[in-house]
């Protein structure tokens, strides 16, 4: 994929007007309307409980080495590394940095939601919960609950916000994103009722920050600096 960088005057504009600050993130809503759209977990030692637990299990019993060394690979939550498998090696920090910047602040204004509804829950994890029977972790533990799962949220809104970057590879960056996820159950650190959810609540944030003019207008200055493609080429 050969990307050419075009700096408009009228993107220069926008980049210089609005400062991407990612510590910050972008106005939501708060917890409590996210809790209202998103259905809780299952209760401990219902049917659903006990699904998501045989679930990891045998994810977990049928997993290669290749796919235990993915889980830690996206444990890292590099967008540049992980979604590289899909926009190629020139994807990189250094040739994207307006990009690099705009998903920072876009994991920042996750992070406070996911957190919330973390605490609100108090789901154990699956390795904290039921190491003895048999979930093992495979990525470095996290003191943190289970539900939602924030490296899913943020995968799939990675994802998302990607796919109005380069909308021709829409598909294969949202499966891209969605392993993320997938790597949380074979990991041992998340059940799929916590991915689903997530995955939900992506799309809920999403949705509320294309209605967001600021982000908009952030989000088509950085595609108009840095996603301009000249020769695109397929990745081999």
């Amino acid at each position: 994929m050969k990307l050419k960088l075009l700096f408009t005057p009228l993107a220069f504009a926008f980049l210089v007007l609005l400062p991407l600050h990612a510590e910050e993130g972008w106005s939501l809503p708060p917890a409590s309307y996210f809790i209202e759209r998103i259905p809780a977990p299952p209760a401990e030692g219902d049917a659903m409980d006990h699904s998501d637990l045989e679930y990891v299990l045998a994810v977990q019993a049928c997993a290669t080495p290749e796919q235990i060394a993915h889980t830690r690979m996206t444990d890292s939550l590099d967008p540049f590394t992980i979604f590289s498998e899909v926009l190629g090696d020139g994807f990189t920090e250094s040739k994207y940095p307006l990009t690099k910047e705009l998903l920072a602040k876009l994991s920042v204004t996750a992070e406070k939601i996911k957190d919330e509804l973390k605490a609100h829950y108090a789901r154990k994890r699956p390795a904290d919960a039921h190491q003895k029977d048999g979930v093992v972790s495979y990525v470095p533990r996290y003191s943190s609950f289970s539900y939602p799962s924030g490296h899913s949220l943020r995968g799939w809104l990675l994802a998302l916000v990607l796919s109005e970057l380069d909308p021709a590879k829409k598909n294969q960056l949202m499966l891209c994103g969605a392993r993320v996820g997938s790597d949380r159950v074979v990991a041992g650190v998340h059940y799929l009722t916590d991915i689903m959810a997530s995955r939900a609540l992506g799309r809920l944030i999403f949705n509320k920050l294309k209605a967001d003019p600021d982000f908009v207008n952030q989000l088509d200055a950085v595609r108009q600096a840095e996603w301009t493609a000249q020769d695109a080429q397929p990745k081999k």
